[in-house]
């Protein structure tokens, strides 16, 4: 990891710019509250056993096809009641437990994502309303679809997104969390990406345990379910929540016109522009331009600004599986921050290209 806050080079502008990125982007992510002076409140995995990246798989006569898992996958993950605590390890870290809650209340789904560790922080879903619930926060909603949680949205959710950058290899039968589940390797098309292992428990079809592995097919982060419980009726904490209880959604107002005239030329297999607008970040209150990518697995951040200190080489750094990258050219600030290897993010960035207003304008 590189030492960005030890350079003379980088004024404390710049360390207030980093910090504002890597918050934004936190932000995005689905973390509700961590510190590291938190204690696990059940029992660590080994991590010789957490380390285990592909299961020798269990001999069966039944045979599945790939898509119709991923279709079976989906189909449960947004339309059965289910809880499901999870354990998101990383190497070198404590390992963090979430409580993870899905149902279908008054015709639509409901969710509640929450952290077992720290204070009381909880992530409730009613539909397309998003509301972020932490005694240590403002309460707030936001619209949009789903919660930005352990597994990957599109992944559980919405499966054919991921396929133009990813191939989906089935491995066979093998067992997570006690259960019985298929294995599934994810494979990114132009090794640009992380790659990943999936066990989907094989009778709920609902995802039971995620790896993640750098191209030398190192563990780099682990999902792990320790139990599921599914149920006919609706969770006894749904009961208790109402939409209308929760924070009114919250409308941010853009900042005036403001353009860098700028396009990413080219991207990685699979990764598409889905969003671009003007953000002002928290901190320095700098207006950038933003960029949001996807492959489907993962989001990538890009932002532009007006640089308001020099920076003679790039900064990186790297976090978990999460890179963040700045760079400083023609008196312009370009960061790009995902969980993506840091040599795609050098790619991204030098993707980037001035060009005419016209051009930029477009969506």
């Amino acid at each position: 990891m590189h030492d960005i806050f030890s350079s003379k080079q980088r004024p404390i502008a710049a360390i207030a710019s980093l910090f504002s990125f890597i918050l934004v982007f936190q932000a995005s992510t689905f973390s509700v509250y961590a510190t590291e002076s938190d204690t696990l409140t059940v029992p660590t995995v080994p991590e010789a056993e957490v380390a285990d990246t592909i299961n020798e798989p269990i001999v069966s006569t039944v045979t599945m096809n790939v898509d119709d898992l991923l279709t079976h996958m989906s189909v449960a993950t947004n339309t059965l009641n289910y809880q499901s605590t999870l354990i998101v390890y990383r190497p070198g870290y404590e390992p963090i437990p979430y409580l993870w809650k899905h149902g279908i209340k008054d015709g639509q789904s409901v969710e509640l994502l929450s952290e077992l560790n720290g204070p009381n922080a909880r992530i409730v879903r009613f539909g397309d309303q998003v509301s972020f619930l932490n005694p240590d926060m403002p309460a707030h909603s936001l619209q949009q679809s789903h919660i930005h949680g352990p597994f990957a949205h599109n992944l559980i959710r919405n499966p054919e997104l991921i396929s133009e950058a990813y191939e989906v290899i089935l491995v066979g039968k093998s067992r997570s969390a006690g259960n019985e589940a298929w294995q599934l390797r994810i494979v990114s098309r132009d090794n640009s990406r992380y790659h990943y292992i999936l066990w989907m428990d094989a009778q709920s079809h609902l995802p039971l345990k995620l790896n993640t592995l750098n191209v030398k097919g190192e563990l780099i982060e682990q999902v792990q379910a320790t139990n599921l419980h599914i149920t006919e009726t609706l969770d006894a904490d749904f009961a208790q929540l109402k939409q209308d209880d929760m924070p009114q959604i919250m409308h941010i107002n853009p900042p005036k016109a403001f353009t860098l005239n700028w396009e990413i030329s080219r991207l990685p297999v699979g990764m598409k522009k889905v969003k671009r607008d003007i953000h002002r970040l928290s901190i320095t209150d700098d207006v950038v331009e933003y960029v949001l990518l996807s492959d489907g697995m993962v989001d990538v951040s890009v932002y532009l600004q007006k640089a308001s200190f020099a920076q003679p080489e790039d900064v990186l750094f790297t976090k978990d599986a999460v890179t963040f990258l700045s760079r400083v050219n023609d008196a312009l600030q370009v960061s790009v921050i995902g969980k993506i290897p840091p040599a795609t993010a050098q790619r991204i960035l030098q993707m980037i290209e001035s060009v005419d207003a016209t051009a930029a304008a477009k969506p």
